[in-house]
């Protein structure tokens, strides 16, 4: 009986799909099932799938109807039934030994989650550049191999995106998302940090992100992106309401979402769509106003420098202006060194 699934959700990625479901296969740790589900991919992509399924029968071929990314992670979360998944997006791939090191890591030490650091790869060299995810290190950088089993919301300051990274099935069962939505995987990923109890960091590289792919949500730049990401965060906080334990972290990291918002509302060129999307992006900062006494608390180990300017968005008095001044100026000069 399979020990992890590997769910992959697929739509027109024909041209790397190989790659990715022959570093599946070839994994060292054998007791796996790998759901491919072609979200109603209209390529050659489940064709791939099927030649799979024939040479392995740990390759499930699944077609749906098309729903976008959350509703490929809800169908299968939803149905599988294996202890621990992992999620590999189809444009990725994983070292031999990472199925190993993550399931290893979690039964040696009793684990809800573990993941470890990374490759981003770029498709005209392939130079593979290092990637511990720790997006705000001066929050939070985890030791590697520590076991945590306190200050577990911690890791929330690490990526959302799902690579390398073992959940207990169970844990995220209950976990809802939007359709027709991108950046689901930030969903699952700050909600099931807040249920999970010991967790573990492993400094070694055991995936490849293909950063460059046509379509990657990372580097798309339309303006309905912004749309998405207000989705998304609305989720993330109304979900989080049913929680009987709250953190004062949870909230605090997804204020800081809204900086990263910013920063991709910046490299909208419209002048007329960036001013509408930003009312989207305020309307993030009002819902987080709700809870500013807890991410005050927070305040305290930021940067001297951002703790000014996010007392300024919290506060109802100076919001509306630090919002135009830090919307137009900072991020607009961040985004021309970028």
């Amino acid at each position: 009986m399979a020990k992890v699934s590997i769910i992959v959700p697929i739509y027109n990625v024909e041209k790397y799909l190989k790659k990715c479901l022959e570093s599946l296969i070839n994994q060292t740790f054998k007791d796996i099932e790998i759901w491919a589900i072609s979200d109603g991919s209209p390529d050659n992509s489940v064709s791939i799938i099927k030649e799979y399924e024939k040479k392995d029968s740990r390759v499930k071929c699944i077609e749906k109807e098309n729903g976008g990314y959350g509703s490929v992670l809800e169908y299968a979360i939803k149905n599988i039934t294996t202890p621990y998944f992992l999620i590999c997006d189809p444009d990725d791939w994983l070292r031999e030994d990472a199925i190993e090191k993550l399931y290893n890591a979690a039964i040696e030490n009793n684990l809800d989650f573990v993941r470890g650091s990374f490759y981003n790869v770029y498709s005209n060299d392939m130079e593979e550049v290092y990637q511990d995810g720790c997006v705000y290190p001066h929050m939070f950088k985890p030791k590697s191999n520590k076991v945590y089993d306190y200050d577990t919301e911690k890791f929330l300051f690490m990526s959302d995106s799902p690579h390398s990274k073992l959940f207990k099935t169970e844990l995220a069962k209950n976990i809802e998302f939007p359709h027709k939505v991108s950046f689901t995987d930030g969903i699952l990923y700050k909600l099931y940090v807040c249920k999970m109890k010991r967790s573990m960091f492993i400094d070694e590289p055991l995936s490849y992100y293909l950063m460059d792919r046509e379509g990657n949500t990372v580097t798309d730049v339309k303006p309905k992106i912004a749309d998405q990401h207000y989705t998304v965060f609305m989720s993330i906080m109304e979900q989080y309401k049913k929680y009987e334990n709250k953190s004062n972290w949870f909230y605090y990291r997804n204020f800081l979402q809204c900086e990263f918002v910013n920063f991709e509302l910046a490299k909208i060129k419209d002048k007329k769509v960036y001013k509408e999307k930003r009312k989207l992006l305020y309307d993030m900062y009002k819902e987080c106003r709700k809870y500013k006494n807890e991410i005050y608390e927070c305040l305290k180990t930021e940067l001297p420098k951002k703790k000014v300017v996010y007392k300024l968005l919290l506060n109802s008095l100076t919001a509306k202006i630090t919002f135009l001044y830090f919307s137009n100026k900072v991020w607009s000069d961040r985004n021309k060194n970028i």
